[in-house]
C-alpha cells in the first residue's frame, strides 16, 4: 500500500486525537454484517488508527 501512496493511518490524513469524537459522532453504523458496532467501539478504532 505503501508503494501506491496510500496513507496507512489517520495521522498521516491530518487527523488528530481532538477530532476523533467528531469524526465518530459523523459515522454511520450500519445494522448489518458480523458485529453492530456501537460510537465507543469506533472511538476506540479511530484512536488505534492514529
Amino acid at each position: 500500500m505503501k508503494e501506491l501512496g496510500l496513507t496507512m493511518n489517520l495521522h498521516e490524513l491530518g487527523a488528530t486525537e481532538e477530532m476523533l469524537h467528531g469524526i465518530a459522532n459523523g459515522t454511520i453504523i450500519m445494522e448489518g454484517g458480523y458485529k453492530v458496532l456501537n460510537h465507543d467501539e469506533v472511538l476506540e478504532i479511530l484512536k488505534n488508527s492514529l
